[in-house]
């Protein structure tokens, strides 16, 4: 069976993770192409909502980025704030302490890059 190499965001399942704040769509990993060194996830934040439920974030030992795509938000990383929005990069250490949020305007849309993958087994 040959696998899959290109994606299409609409053909990807859509995960409900952090209490519903999040919506993830992971559209690279082992599972589905057979990526080892890394995956590539889109997630939306809902507005007004944030994935930190413990007052201090969470971490990985995975280094990641995202990139925003659409709607403003930001990134909490080890306790400073950083707002992003379109064309807006942040780069996460691998066992910083982090979260994301979206503003009260709308949803805020992200691309996530875990290297090595991982984090996204979870969702």
């Amino acid at each position: 069976m040959e696998r899959k190499l290109v994606f299409s965001v609409k053909d990807v399942k859509e995960k409900v993770a952090k209490q519903g704040a999040v919506i993830a769509r992971i559209l690279v990993d082992e599972a589905t192409c057979g990526a080892k060194k890394f995956s590539f996830l889109i997630n939306t934040m809902k507005a007004n909502l944030n994935c930190d439920f413990t007052g201090l974030g969470h971490k990985h030992d995975e280094e990641h980025c995202l990139f925003g795509l659409s709607g403003t938000g930001g990134i909490s990383i080890d306790g400073k704030k950083y707002p992003m929005g379109p064309n807006t990069v942040a780069y996460v250490p691998p066992g910083a302490m982090h979260y994301v949020w979206a503003d009260a305007s709308g949803d805020f849309t992200y691309v996530v890059v875990y290297a090595p993958p991982g984090p996204e087994k979870e969702l």
